[in-house]
């Protein structure tokens, strides 16, 4: 009996198998359903403090907007399966955005998890309005139905905002969400613009600590970034512009600005608020750009820092960075793989100039080889953990971005300033050689200039002999003058001896001058004029009755000159004291020597007597008028004469000797 009920079972069994299966699939799909629309928070889902909502098909998405949709007890099982998470405004169609809408999620926690969360943390472009199991627990920005009044959050680097979740069975979030420039801004910038969507998730003690410094420690990181690019920019322009100004220290100091404006740019939240438009262009299309255009002449650098002509053609690499922007706007290839691509051929392109580099034994060059392999290493690392391949520490992350701008810079800096400095070692031995050379010189000179001092001396002490020998015979021949004018009875003859008699004595008063002075080559006029006009007044015994004024400033000139100058003072005040005043009355005589402009001068002489022109009929023999002619021609000079209420002589006249001081 038994086994008769045994064989009816398989025969039903057999008969129907395929229902009883299909029967256990909807059973089992359904409880998967059922679990994934409650997800459950444990703490293998935290990474470094922070656990991000990312269930997948968990999130339930309706456009619109009720306050009722909050609710935890809200049945969402009709709405739309959308993420909002890394969700771009392309992937979302039209008819489901208006720009605003609601998302929900329920999952699950013990008790013991739901103590360790500590903050909210939330990043988006767009507004939204945080309900935790039925209550508003955040805002950011300020949600709105209108465009007009909607303000969007900016993301910005303060603390994720406190939380406090009161353990229960099951919990719900709904985010009340819009952003109305997302379509518009996606119509532009394509897949430049920012997501639509947004990330939220919960923070531990961990991230919490974290969090609370991340402006800080943001900040101290652009700080390094920006105080080392910024010296290490003002060395190579130093570099170029007062060394040599080789293109390779040219092209580097352009790659550190680049650096330096995409890592100013990448942190611009850090000084002020955007929104998604003004985001995107700062620190998407202008960090991507200048970075990428600084890595694409990576190894054109290279390659003339080390003078290797044959790689000069990847200057053009450069379009390859304009290329990837290009794509932001048309998509035309993977952005990871593009990226992965040209980082690695950069790479190989660097190593094989590097390569080159180290057998032509440039010293030092692997220096540059580890600025710039880890330039592009550390690169490599940045899009991965952008691209969720890899992930780091929050230290590691932050070492990675300071290496990433500041590797290459620092690595061509040290290279040169190693090459330079070898440069100046050497260049110090030779100096050091040179100016053992040259002190060997300077004593030889210094003993020749002794030598030529001591003759010097011994010249200029003989020429004054000379000087002091020809006064002294000028005054024995003015003594014989003298002696034999006494034993002449005849008075013209006696004024012709007298004027001999001063001639010589004109020219002896000038001999004494010069032994006499420090200069050889030169005497002072005004000095000389004044014992000359003393001698002949006193030799016709005049001074009590004519007064000579000398109007002059001191001044000096050559023997060449001022001895046919002191004759014709002498002819000229001869003739004044002789002709002017004839009936013995006072009289008076200026004499002025003045420089005129460079080396043309003017004497001028006269007197307020009867007045007398020079080339009237001369009285006596009328040699002295010829000896003034012949002695103004000899200066290259030119006479003139006035008579007025007594007589004028100007003669304008040139130095003769170019000798200086």
């Amino acid at each position: 009996m038994l086994d008769g009920h045994q064989i009816h079972l398989k025969s039903i069994l057999s008969k129907y198998q395929y229902f009883f299966a299909l029967i256990f699939f909807v059973l089992f799909f359904n409880a998967l359903d059922s679990f994934a629309q409650r997800r459950h928070v444990e703490a293998s889902l935290f990474k470094e403090g922070l656990m991000e909502l990312k269930f997948q098909d968990s999130w339930r998405y309706y456009p619109g907007d009720s306050l009722e949709w909050a609710e935890p007890n809200f049945d969402d099982s009709k709405w739309y399966k959308i993420d909002p998470f890394d969700l771009k405004a392309y992937q979302i169609p039209d008819s489901l955005w208006n720009g605003f809408g609601w998302w929900r999620i329920t999952f699950t926690a013990n008790p013991k998890m739901i103590k360790e969360i500590e903050r909210l943390y939330f990043y988006s472009w767009g507004a939204a309005e945080i309900y935790l199991d039925g209550e508003l627990v955040a805002s950011y920005g300020s949600f709105s139905l209108d465009s007009q009044l909607e303000k969007t959050y900016s993301p910005n680097y303060n603390g994720d905002r406190p939380l406090k979740i009161i353990a229960q069975g099951t919990h719900t979030i709904a985010v009340r969400f819009s952003n109305h420039q997302a379509k518009n801004n996606q119509k532009i910038f394509n897949f430049f613009s920012e997501n639509l969507g947004f990330d939220i998730g919960f923070s531990s003690a961990v991230r919490a600590n974290y969090s609370d410094f991340r402006y800080a420690n943001s900040f101290a990181t652009l700080s390094v970034i920006v105080v080392v690019l910024s010296i290490l920019l003002l060395l190579h322009v130093l570099l170029y512009f007062k060394l040599r100004k080789e293109e390779a220290n040219l092209v580097i100091t352009f790659i550190t600005f680049l650096f330096l404006c995409a890592a100013i740019c990448a942190h611009i939240l850090l000084f002020v608020e955007l929104n998604g438009f003004t985001n995107t262009i700062i620190s998407s299309i202008f960090n991507s750009t200048a970075f990428g255009l600084g890595y694409g002449l990576l190894p054109y650098s290279l390659s003339t820092l080390f003078k290797i002509k044959k790689f000069y053609w990847t200057k053009y690499l450069v379009w390859l960075a304009l290329l990837r922007t290009g794509n932001y706007f048309i998509n035309v290839f993977n952005f990871i793989v593009f990226d992965a691509t040209i980082i690695l051929a950069v790479i190989v392109l660097m190593v094989i100039i590097m390569r080159i580099a180290i057998k032509e034994k440039n010293k030092g060059a692997r220096y540059v080889a580890f600025g710039a392999i880890g330039t592009s290493v550390f690169l490599l690392v940045n899009r991965m953990i952008s691209a969720d391949l890899i992930s780091l520490t929050t230290s590691l992350y932050y070492l990675d971005l300071i290496l990433l701008y500041i590797s290459y810079p620092l690595g061509i800096y040290i290279y040169i300033t190693n090459q330079y400095g070898r440069l100046f070692l050497a260049m110090e031995q030779e100096v050091e050689d040179r100016t053992h050379e040259l002190k060997i010189t300077i004593s030889d000179l210094t003993k020749t200039q002794k030598n030529l001092s001591t003759k010097n001396n011994e010249n200029v002490l003989l020429l004054k002999e000379i000087h002091h020998r020809v006064k002294n015979n000028l005054e024995v021949v003015s003594s014989l003058l003298a002696l034999q004018s006494a034993k002449i009875h005849d008075p013209n003859m006696q004024e012709v001896m007298l004027a001999s008699q001063n001639r010589v004595q004109s020219m002896g008063i000038l001999h004494q001058k010069l032994y006499q002075s420090e200069h050889l080559a030169f005497i002072e006029m005004k000095n000389y004029f004044e014992n000359l006009c003393m001698n002949i007044l006193d030799s016709y015994n005049v001074s009590e009755r004519i007064k000579v004024t000398i109007d002059m400033e001191a001044l000096e000139l050559d023997v060449d000159t001022a001895l046919p100058l002191g004759l014709i003072v002498n002819e000229l005040l001869t003739n004044s004291l002789k002709y002017a005043f004839p009936t013995g009355e006072k009289g008076k005589v200026e004499l002025s020597l003045k420089n005129l402009f460079e080396d043309t001068f003017q004497l001028k002489i006269s007197d307020n007597g009867v007045g007398n022109l020079l080339d009237a009929k001369a009285k006596g023999t009328g040699f002295g008028t010829q000896l003034v002619d012949l002695l103004t021609r000899q200066i290259d000079g030119e006479l003139m004469q006035k008579v007025s209420n007594g007589t004028m002589i100007i003669i304008n006249f040139k130095r003769q000797s170019k000798a200086q001081l």
